[in-house]
């Protein structure tokens, strides 16, 4: 039993707590909260914040301006003001002024002008400050009371207007306060599909009097014979002039069957473009011999002037479509016999001359009507 006591005795004083260092404890934890809140007090600054107009006191441990803006969560662009600037240092006391600035896009009756706001203006005042007064039954994009918000707004004022509609080949007069092409083609009563082409661009804004166009595109793939255009063999003759050209061996054009896209628009062929091509008859080579000799040079005011100044008014390249050609007025046949190509009226005033030349050395002045105009 006294054993037992002993041992009860022993451990007894194993439980007993101790209080001395649990106290002083408490007391450095006390001194610690004691001295954060005085270096609180001592290390943050206070300063004035306004933002729009509206001020705030706000408790800062930063050391510049933009430590403040973080700590409110403000974010800034380029275009806003701010006073003073970011990097500038905060002892305390400072005011800090911010201006949100507002982009504005102004477009008035097709017209667009960009400014920048920097006060939170409604969209009634800010029509009266750029002096936009909207007529009866006029379109604005936004209700008078809607504030600009920081992001900007695209404000459209769009009175009623006289407009011409072109389409399908025919003209429609509106009158409409519709601020888009789009919107303007709805009142007009005109249909456009994806495909059609819309002049101006279907978003594009309407001026007074504008003239708005819709082209009706149509595309179409089909299978088409076609000409093959012959190639052209030059053999060059020193025995003629360069205004000589002799077809030895005429050409002739093939064929070849080409499957294609066709644009057609309002009706008329625009593009086309070729998908597969198979040739069905090749062309025949056409070789021609062309002079190299320059031509003599016949004075102005020659034999042959005042003649083609009688026969056709001096007008060399004359087709009136009464079987005479050119300045001298040579019929097809005529200016064949004497080695002429193609027609008179389509040859130079020298080839012709010289033809003519040959023509009167072979068969006398009595072949011009008007020989005697060289007399004059």
């Amino acid at each position: 039993m006294r054993q037992v006591k002993k041992h009860v005795k022993k451990h007894a004083k194993k439980l007993v707590p101790k209080r001395t260092p649990l106290i002083a404890l408490n007391i450095a934890v006390l001194l610690v909260v004691a001295g954060g809140t005085a270096a609180f007090g001592t290390m943050s600054k206070t300063v004035t914040l306004s933002v729009d107009g509206k001020t705030e006191t706000v408790r800062t441990f930063g050391s510049h301006v933009d430590d403040v803006l973080a700590s409110k969560g403000i974010k800034l662009v380029p275009a806003d003001k701010i006073s003073p600037s970011v990097n500038s240092k905060v002892d305390g006391g400072e005011n800090i002024s911010i201006q949100f600035a507002r982009p504005l896009t102004l477009s008035v009756d097709g017209v667009s002008t960009d400014h920048v706001l920097y006060a939170s203006s409604s969209v009634k005042e800010v029509l009266t400050q750029f002096d936009v007064q909207p007529k009866t039954d006029a379109y604005v994009s936004a209700e008078s009371t809607k504030t600009i918000p920081r992001k900007g707004l695209d404000l459209v004022v769009s009175n009623p207007k006289k407009l011409k509609v072109v389409a399908d080949g025919k003209t429609k007069k509106v009158k409409t306060s519709a601020p888009t092409v789009s919107a303007v083609l709805k009142d007009a009563g005109v249909k456009v599909n994806n495909e059609d082409e819309i002049n101006p661009g279907k978003d594009a804004l309407v001026k007074p009097d504008a003239k708005l166009k819709v082209i009706r595109i149509k595309t179409e793939t089909k299978t088409e014979e076609v000409d093959v255009k012959f190639p052209v063999e030059v053999q060059k003759d020193d025995s003629m002039t360069t205004a000589e050209t002799k077809v030895i061996t005429p050409g002739k054009a093939g064929k070849k069957r080409e499957k294609v896209v066709v644009t057609i628009a309002d009706g008329k062929i625009r593009d086309r473009k070729v998908l597969t091509s198979k040739v069905l008859e090749e062309p025949v080579k056409q070789v021609e011999k062309r002079g190299t000799q320059e031509a003599p040079s016949v004075p102005s005011n020659s034999v042959w002037d005042k003649i083609a100044k009688c026969e056709s008014g001096g007008n060399w390249h004359i087709n009136t479509g009464n079987g005479y050609y050119g300045g001298l007025q040579f019929s097809a046949a005529t200016w064949h016999s004497v080695g002429g190509t193609g027609l008179p009226s389509d040859h130079t005033r020298e080839e012709q001359i010289k033809r003519a030349t040959i023509l009167q050395a072979r068969s006398g002045w009595g072949q011009w009507g008007c020989a005697g105009a060289r007399f004059n």
